[in-house]
């Protein structure tokens, strides 16, 4: 066997044991870094922000099979299969969608358990699942795609090449288990070639601290710059004066209404302010750090006029634009993720006859295009390049408000009503408003003269009942 066969190097992963070591910082190795992304992405006012816009994103995408080119019957009936496997999902795909956006491009990776389900209502799923397929063709489906929180992730499962295994799963108190990869959906974000992915919290997790601490100094400035009592003593004062002293100088600086200080004789007081200079640049440094966590996230448009004071729309605009664009290119890489792995274990356990090519999973894109940016775009081309209904379909669609579906055509065409510039009776034999053979003049002039008129007629009649009919007629006529 020629050794070019052969797999000599290796992956190059930082991993030991079971545990990869690749972030930057101790505190952000698995499983440590659990509760610390956790907490970000659940609390952090931004990170928050960004989870909600994704979650929102998601809900109005779905997934679909797409055919090769010159599709048989065999590739169509893969398709139309694949299709129904996703109706048949336990959860929906919006569940699947959901536990991808909020998790995935937070924690760097996510995973699932695929639960296969034989598609026969009869059929029983083990453990006293209650799912039942709604399809009797005693094909093989998926019932479930079970997520398996990153929480209780406890190691890797690794090969000697360093190809992944499968994740020992620790939800304690149940005993380890290890979930292998042939079984199981895992998704990665920012790095392909390491379980745990790249995530982005790695990156807002130095800037979450600087803000934090810019936010305690902030408090403590404030708190001092509420000012200081100043109190004057004539006299020795005895020990009950200086309790008396503190229970007044107490029910001053506490912050509640009805404040008041009774003094022992000889002393005075005086609440001094104290003004907090370092207050409006701590406060802008909150705002850029904060701004910054969502720019790791291409979101800092969300700040713009508004936690931040300023911008334009302009740059609103195209800031949005260039976030749409990623958001877009991150969902088109799980959905390449998803198809490697599901799609091709799908296609495996079933067989269909005279298949060239597997479908493929693709996922719907969000479009971010007003009308008037979408009739800027097709007024120069609607002369260049022609426009089926798949065409006008897709417009309707882009719209937001208009219906997916093209209006019927009307079957016969109208008869032409009379209107202003046909008010005279029509004497000719047809009865139809216009010139009949034998009405035709036998002088040149006279029957161009006619047939002018009767051009005319039959183009105001156009115009206001069959635009495009008259459209072709002004063609025609030019």
């Amino acid at each position: 066997m020629p050794t070019y066969f052969e797999e000599i190097g290796y992956q190059g992963l930082k991993e030991f044991s079971g545990y990869v070591q690749e972030a930057f910082a101790k505190e952000l190795y698995w499983p440590s870094c659990s509760p610390l992304y956790s907490r970000m992405r659940r609390s952090d006012p931004e990170i928050s922000v960004v989870r909600n816009v994704f979650s929102a994103l998601a809900r109005a995408q779905s997934f679909y099979w797409e055919l090769p080119d010159n599709p048989s019957g065999g590739d169509k009936a893969a398709q139309e299969f694949a299709e129904t496997v996703l109706d048949d999902l336990d959860g929906g795909v919006s569940t699947l969608l959901e536990d991808m956006v909020a998790n995935v491009p937070f924690m760097g990776w996510g995973w699932w358990e695929v639960l296969p389900g034989y598609r026969n209502p009869a059929w029983k799923p083990p453990g006293g699942d209650e799912w039942r397929s709604q399809y009797k063709d005693r094909k093989v489906g998926i019932r479930r795609l079970a997520w398996r929180d990153t929480s209780s992730f406890y190691k890797w499962e690794f090969a000697d090449n360093g190809k992944l295994k499968g994740m020992w799963q620790w939800a304690f108190p149940k005993p380890s288990v290890l979930l292998p990869i042939e079984n199981s959906l895992h998704l990665v974000f920012g790095d392909a070639h390491n379980p745990e992915g790249l995530s982005p919290l790695e990156a807002v997790w130095r800037l979450e601290r600087i803000k934090y601490g810019l936010e305690v100094v902030q408090g403590i400035g404030f708190e001092h710059a509420a000012g200081y009592l100043d109190i004057k003593v004539e006299q020795t004062p005895t020990p009950s004066d200086l309790t008396m002293i503190k229970t007044a100088a107490r029910a001053i600086m506490s912050a509640q209404e009805g404040n008041y200080a009774v003094w022992p004789a000889n002393v005075t007081g005086e609440l001094k302010d104290v003004p907090f200079a370092a207050a409006p640049a701590i406060l802008d440094a909150i705002k850029y750090f904060g701004i910054l966590k969502l720019t790791v996230f291409n979101m800092q448009w969300v700040a713009l006029s508004a936690t931040s004071g300023s911008g334009s729309f302009a740059a609103m605009n195209d800031s949005s634009s260039m976030f749409v664009m990623t958001y877009n290119a991150m969902m088109e890489g799980f959905a390449h993720q998803l198809d490697e792995q599901l799609g091709k274990r799908l296609f495996k356990w079933n067989e269909f006859p005279g298949m060239t090519k597997r479908p493929t999973l693709k996922i719907d894109p969000v479009n971010k295009l007003s009308l008037t940016e979408l009739a800027a775009i097709l007024a120069p081309l609607k002369n260049v390049l022609p426009m089926g209904d798949e065409d006008m379909i897709a417009i309707r669609k882009q719209t937001g408000f208009l219906p997916d579906t093209l209006p019927e055509e009307e079957t016969g065409a109208e008869e032409p009503e009379p209107d202003a510039l046909d008010q005279q009776p029509s004497e000719d034999k047809d009865g139809e408003g216009m010139p009949g053979e034998g009405d035709m003049p036998d002088d040149a002039e006279s029957r161009a003269g006619m047939m002018q008129q009767s051009l005319l007629r039959y183009k105001a009649w156009a115009a206001k009942h069959d635009p495009r009919a008259f459209a072709e007629l002004e063609t025609k006529i030019k």
